[in-house]
Formats: structure tokens, C-alpha cells, sequence
């Protein structure tokens, strides 16, 4: 039976340059989540990889870290870390532009 579970995606920081700036700039993103409700036939268990889709067909993987019931949400939340060492500022752009994607601050 399919189950909707809430992604919460930690990316890595990166340097990049900002339209109209002529300097690299550090990007961190520990305090920022990325997140979507995805439906999966099962709630994944940590060290499980997840196979993400953002927006218009971009694609990577994610590692499940840790999952939680949410009362409040009735569903799981699935926090995940992004699989690669390194995000390119493509990458990051299309993630931060993504419809299906929302960011979140932990702050």
C-alpha cells in the first residue's frame, strides 16, 4: 500500500557567484532543509537511498539518515542527507527554483 511521507533534505554548502557579483560567495545550508511529500510503497528506513526528482526532470539521489512519526502530520518525515560530496551551483539553482521543492529555515 503506497504511503506519503515528508522528504527533509540536507544539502551540502557551495561557492558561487551571484548574478551581477563579481565575487564567489559561500552558500551554507546547515540551517536550511529543503523539503516535499513524495509517495513511496514503503516508509524508508535509515541508509535506504532515494532516487529525487526536482522540478522539470533534474535527478539525484539522497540517503535516508533518520525517520520520525509526525502526530501532527500523520505521515513520517523521512531526514535525508544529499548523496554527493559537493553540490554544483546548477544543481543548487535548479533545487532552489524547483515548484515541487519549498525551503525551510531551522532557524
Amino acid at each position: 500500500m503506497p504511503q506519503t511521507v515528508e522528504v527533509s533534505l540536507r544539502i551540502p554548502s557551495l561557492r558561487m557567484k551571484r548574478a551581477g557579483k563579481d565575487v564567489v560567495e559561500t552558500i551554507a545550508n546547515s540551517d536550511v532543509r529543503f523539503w516535499k511529500r513524495i509517495e513511496l510503497e514503503a516508509a524508508p528506513k535509515p541508509g535506504d537511498v532515494l532516487e529525487m526528482v526536482v522540478g522539470s526532470g533534474g535527478a539525484f539521489t539522497c540517503e535516508v539518515v533518520r525517520k520520525d512519526w509526525d502526530e501532527g502530520k500523520n505521515m513520517f518525515v523521512v531526514a535525508c542527507r544529499y548523496s554527493k560530496r559537493s553540490i554544483s551551483a546548477a544543481e543548487y539553482e535548479e533545487l532552489m527554483n524547483a515548484p515541487d521543492w519549498q525551503v525551510r529555515s531551522l532557524l
